[in-house]
């Protein structure tokens, strides 16, 4: 029986008991209450392209995972152990946020604040879990834990846009130096003016702007190594390594892109932008195939636990 078909004959054999209606308005009301959250993420997806990407690689992820996963769909919209546990944890989070929101130290409410996100996270997973059963914790257990730290994550864009474009900046100079390419890089800018970081090659300008820091790949690539630590259910020290090896290679990857767009660029100023965008798109995608492949995505029927 199709999913659909599940879900519609569990709502037609529902609809008319109170207890039902009462779950489901439990999750309106929750909805509700984190409806500045989904906004803000809604806003900054749109205004942000890395963020969209980031967003649709996880989606992706999860399909593969549900895909290869054998998720057991059964016992549908109902609020089952698994789903209640979720939901009592998102309630004591976001109680906890509201009570050191107006009772901690003024330097710790910022941090207090960020309760927020996890609680929003794992509110998520008791939703799906009352619509698709028990049979999901594991899915929505890694999704839900993958999902934070990527709100968490996306706080952190605009404090670490310089020392990414720096390092970007510094290492593909470093690059392109040991192909024997003449290389300069420094700061350029009116005093009235945001300076530019700006790489020369070869007498030839590129602005390191905010799209070359790579933070997109970087945090999708560590979002992956992420989710599959989770999937697996390593340990905190496989689970770094795993995370580690996702940022290395997001990096490496932003690198290598930048370094063939610099070399390609003499050859195609009349196309540049167009050269631009297929150099960064196969390299992106390329990244995120690597990463799936060598962090053992599962690419074929699996048995869960």
């Amino acid at each position: 029986m199709s999913v659909r078909q599940q879900l519609l004959n569990s709502f037609l054999k529902k609809k008319n008991t109170s207890e039902f209606w009462l779950q489901l308005g439990v999750f309106i009301l929750f909805g509700l209450t984190f409806w500045p959250v989904t906004q803000w993420l809604t806003n900054s997806a749109q205004e942000q392209n890395r963020l969209l990407n980031a967003l649709v690689v996880l989606g992706l992820a999860t399909v593969m995972l549900v895909r290869y996963g054998s998720v057991e769909i059964r016992e549908t919209l109902s609020l089952n152990d698994a789903a209640r546990r979720a939901l009592i944890v998102s309630f004591l989070l976001l109680l906890a946020q509201f009570i050191g929101a107006r009772v901690a130290p003024a330097h710790w409410r910022g941090l207090i604040s960020l309760l927020v996100i996890p609680a929003y996270c794992c509110g998520l997973a008791a939703f799906v879990r009352f619509v698709f059963g028990e049979g999901t914790r594991r899915i929505t257990r890694t999704t839900a834990g993958t999902f934070c730290a990527f709100l968490l994550l996306s706080i952190s864009m605009q404090p670490l846009d310089w020392p990414l474009r720096g390092l970007a900046g510094k290492w593909s100079a470093w690059a392109l130096e040991r192909i024997g390419k003449s290389v300069e890089l420094g700061l350029v800018g009116a005093a009235s003016e945001p300076p530019k970081l700006i790489l020369w090659v070869e007498q030839h300008p590129f602005h390191v702007a905010s799209e070359c820091n790579g933070f997109g790949v970087i945090l999708t690539s560590l979002l992956i190594g992420l989710l599959l630590a989770l999937y697996r259910r390593m340990g905190v020290f496989d689970t770094a390594l795993n995370m580690v090896a996702g940022l290395m290679i997001g990096f490496g990857f932003n690198i290598l892109r930048i370094v063939i767009i610099v070399l390609l660029a003499p050859y195609m100023m009349n196309q540049y932008l167009l050269m631009h965008e297929i150099v960064g798109t196969i390299t992106y995608w390329g990244c995120l195939v690597l990463i799936w492949l060598a962090l053992k995505g599962p690419t074929r029927e699996e048995q869960t636990a």
